[in-house]
């Protein structure tokens, strides 16, 4: 009887942690992406139309070099900024492409937020810059 208890325990501590292992999926709904050294991101509006399409490139030095590919007819206002933070200075200019360029000096690696203004609407971009 001990014997079929412990056993019984153990099966059940066992299924316990399977189910709480395959839950885990049920709470994390939207990961962030996550960028690091020598990588480049790409993102994109969702909440800005027409669409907006940004690719954030880092290299070995954490330097970010931005590019926002938008229309002729929008004028978005890219702000780069750590989580709570200020934003960083950024050198901008405009392609050949007519896309907006920018570069700057990260800060710091964690959580950073790319956040695009086209007149009223605002959209922020979440991303994780690794080390």
């Amino acid at each position: 009887m001990p014997t079929r208890i412990i056993a019984l325990s153990l099966l059940g501590f066992t299924m316990g942690f399977i189910i709480l292992m395959a839950s885990v999926t049920f709470f994390v709904r939207d990961p962030l992406p996550i960028v690091g050294a020598n990588q480049t991101l790409l993102l994109h509006t969702t909440e800005i139309m027409p669409q907006i399409r940004t690719s954030v490139a880092i290299d070995g030095a954490y330097r970010v070099d931005l590019t926002v590919e938008h229309s002729e007819l929008q004028d978005p206002e890219v702000i780069l900024r750590p989580v709570g933070g200020q934003e960083i200075a950024l050198d901008t200019g405009m392609d050949s492409s007519g896309a907006w360029s920018g570069s700057g000096q990260m800060t710091r690696p964690g959580r950073w937020e790319l956040i695009l203004r086209d007149g009223t609407t605002r959209e922020i971009m979440p991303f994780i810059v690794r080390e």
